[in-house]
């Protein structure tokens, strides 16, 4: 039978916090409120002594739903059990100061216009939480306040004024929205409004009660002489997806009172932490360094005006070529990936040669988007900052950021590639198409990234071995078949052109595999390993190396690279798992691409995220100690700016060979090649180094055509000779 005299329902949801909610209910009851009241008690989750705990208090009314319903949906459960005139919501992690109830109960019973009013909160130590009550959103203050913008900027204006930052609470003051951690309100108000909206698990209900109450122009206020204490979220400490129910509570809010727009804005804003605003100012920054005098400086080879041509001839003929161009074995060819999604750009900027640059720049600030992701979920935000900070700054990734080239994509597909790995050694197979896929595309844009691929082979092997995976779980139907689909996709135009010409890039392809293989330990073959190659081989690396990491000085590249590789042995002797994945995704392609004994800059751009992430690793460990913070930061900073300054001084150019004349450089040899024919039709000829190579004058013939007068493919009597030496370029007229 109800009790006609009880003015307070005191309704508490417990979620595994006991001993926190029976401190809170002994707080009531010792703070002795002149009114009758109840406690109704909702349990989300508890052990199995509440219940029976609870029935000692004669005050309690226990309710058990059936499982965990969430805050809202709890609290108006509990409110069909409530019999007074007011409901006081409170949280379990709470405990009430003498008076607190009574305050709360005065004031809304002698206030009709009062829809909420709440007590001041205070800590375990205290102290009053400075924000407490706050303004209702806008689509400024919900942008400013949700986003990294508040946490790097905490007194801007509109966050003080959102929070009332200047309330000196000791006056009761009206808010729009008032703490959900404890309030009251009239029962029959709260069923009038619609009680709680139950598809709130957690957070954000009191903002949405506060917009149904300013409907029926109730207000809320916070009343400083009612004091709570208050221990922070100890129910939501508990659950691991905290983050992702609140991300779900505020979308829904928004969607809810605001529109999907909004909501979609609020969200993208309020995804960007503190973190992920100096990664994005770091990709800005990327973006204006590998776009510098770009027009200007951009390297144009041959081998590039190989794919251009290759590309226009596929955006003016509709002939889609099936292979790339040819490796250093002429019936090997790369793939022709790089020239359909440069036939795009071509199009899109109108045949520009600069088209190019803009593609492998956007690649490059996808690749520093994406290290920082990978970074930060394979081992911490810091690393990701710090990886995503040396690939924007790293010299030699720079320059190839500025080089519009097959090879310049690489990194970007190996650091997904990395991801889809991480994915597969946390026994996620579902990623193992995506990962058979990249190595496709990687084998598209160059042949040797094969190398690469042994880390798959590798890590799949050593799980069966260990019996972490079974391989009736890799020929799984589903995941099988998405393999086996994923890995042609990108290779499907390679296989066309295999059916149509013997299997050249297949059969011969292995069959040079296994050679290369064999010759490395044939005694009296050319392709055998010695002393010499082993040095050639060392010498090239470190000199990428130091390109890579700090190009002015070869002695501080080499002390940074023993430091680095010291390490290495040390966290690998200690076997510290963290660092295992890293180390192996660098180990096995080094030692194949070491054995091969080619010195080719192609096999580089593989590494470069790898390299990365292992120096951000061995920085990071430095800067954990606390004691090294500041030499590591300070260390980290002249790095970069030391590499940035001399990239600058030095047009991004570190070798003075022929090879980088720029763009503008080739056009005003272009220039001249049209000024001598004057627009007599004329072929092109190479002369010196390099001319043995069929794509020597490629790269003139494509800028001659985009000036309006390109060369003939018949045999033509004006012969115009193009000669490429250190100083310069220079062009000759022949007449047969």
């Amino acid at each position: 039978m109800k009790n006609k005299n009880i003015k307070v329902s005191i309704i508490i949801v417990n979620y595994k916090v006991e001993e926190e909610l029976l401190n809170c209910i002994s707080s009531i009851i010792n703070s002795k409120p002149k009114m009758q009241y109840e406690i109704i008690v909702v349990d989300n989750g508890s052990g199995n002594n509440l219940r029976e705990t609870l029935r000692k208090i004669h005050l309690v009314k226990y309710v058990k739903p059936v499982n965990n319903i969430g805050f809202g949906a709890g609290n108006n459960l509990g409110s069909k059990y409530a019999t007074g005139k007011y409901i006081f919501f409170l949280n379990p992690d709470t405990e009430l100061n003498k008076g607190a109830l009574d305050t709360l109960f005065e004031f809304i019973d002698s206030n009709p216009k009062a829809g909420m009013v709440a007590p001041l909160l205070y800590n375990s130590k205290g102290k009053v939480y400075p924000l407490q009550g706050t303004d209702s959103y806008t689509f400024l203050s919900a942008i400013v306040v949700l986003s990294f913008i508040n946490r790097l900027f905490p007194n801007n204006s509109i966050s003080k004024k959102f929070f009332h930052k200047e309330w000196d609470k000791k006056e009761s003051k009206e808010f729009d929205v008032v703490p959900g951690t404890a309030f009251m309100i009239r029962k029959d108000l709260f069923k009038k409004i619609g009680m709680f909206d139950e598809k709130y698990f957690l957070y954000f209900e009191e903002y949405d009660l506060a917009e149904k109450l300013r409907k029926f122009g109730c207000k809320s206020y916070i009343i400083p002489q009612a004091k709570v204490l208050h221990v922070w979220e100890a129910s939501a400490k508990k659950r691991k997806d905290i983050s992702k129910i609140f991300s779900k509570s505020r979308n829904y809010f928004f969607k809810k009172n605001y529109g999907k727009l909004f909501a979609f804005i609020v969200a993208l804003f309020s995804n960007i932490g503190k973190y992920e605003f100096i990664v994005g100012s770091i990709a800005i920054f990327s973006v204006y360094l590998s776009s510098f005098k770009i027009e200007e400086l951009m390297p144009f080879i041959g081998d590039q005006g190989w794919f251009y041509l290759s590309a226009r001839d596929m955006l003016m003929t509709g002939q889609i070529p099936l292979v790339g161009i040819a490796s250093s074995h002429p019936w090997l060819h790369q793939g022709p990936l790089w020239t359909y999604l440069l036939s795009l750009f071509l199009w899109i900027f109108n045949f520009n040669p600069v088209s190019g640059a803009y593609l492998t720049i956007f690649f490059g600030l996808l690749s520093i988007i994406g290290i920082y992701v990978v970074g930060a979920s394979l081992f911490s935000k810091r690393v990701g900052l710090i990886s995503s900070l040396f690939y924007a700054t790293s010299p030699l990734i720079v320059q190839s950021m500025r080089f519009p080239y097959h090879t310049s994509l690489i990194p970007f597909f190996v650091i997904v590639y990395i991801f889809s790995l991480n994915k597969i050694i946390n026994n996620k197979l579902i990623y193992l198409p995506l990962a058979v896929f990249l190595l496709g595309v990687l084998y598209n844009l160059e042949i040797a990234t094969v190398a690469i691929g042994a880390v798959l082979v590798w890590i799949l092997i050593s799980k069966l071995i260990k019996k972490e995976i079974f391989l009736k779980e890799i020929i799984n139907k589903k995941i099988l078949t998405l393999s086996i689909f994923s890995f042609i996709v990108p290779l499907l135009p390679i296989l066309l052109y295999d059916v149509r010409n013997g299997f050249s890039q297949t059969l011969k392809f292995v069959a040079w595999i296994l050679y290369r293989v064999i010759s490395l330990f044939s005694y009296n073959s050319e392709q055998a390993f010695s002393v010499n190659k082993i040095w050639i081989m060392f010498n090239f690396l470190f000199t990428n190396f130091t390109k890579l990491v700090f190009v002015q000085s070869t002695l501080i590249s080499f002390v940074i690279l023993v430091f680095l590789v010291a390490w290495a042995v040390y966290v690998f002797l200690r076997k510290r798992k963290k660092y295992n994945f890293a180390l192996l995704l660098f180990l096995i392609p080094f030692i194949l691409v070491f054995f091969n004994q080619t010195t080719s800059d192609a096999y580089l751009p593989m590494f470069f995220p790898i390299v990365i992430l292992l120096f951000s690793l061995f920085l990071e460990y430095f800067i954990s100690k606390k004691i090294m913070i500041v030499p590591i930061t300070a260390f980290i900073i002249i790095l970069i700016t030391c590499n940035v300054s001399f990239m600058v001084k030095n047009n991004f150019m570190f070798d003075k060979s022929t090879s980088f004349f720029t763009l503008s450089m080739r056009l005003q040899a272009t220039q001249k090649i049209l000024n001598i024919t004057q627009n007599k039709d004329y072929n092109l000829i190479g002369k010196g180094p390099g001319s043995e190579f069929k794509s020597f004058t490629m790269n003139y013939e494509y800028l001659a055509w985009w000036l309006g007068h390109g060369p003939s493919k018949k045999n033509e009597n004006l012969k115009i000779s193009v000669l490429e030496f250190p100083n310069g370029i220079k062009i000759e007229k022949n007449i047969q």
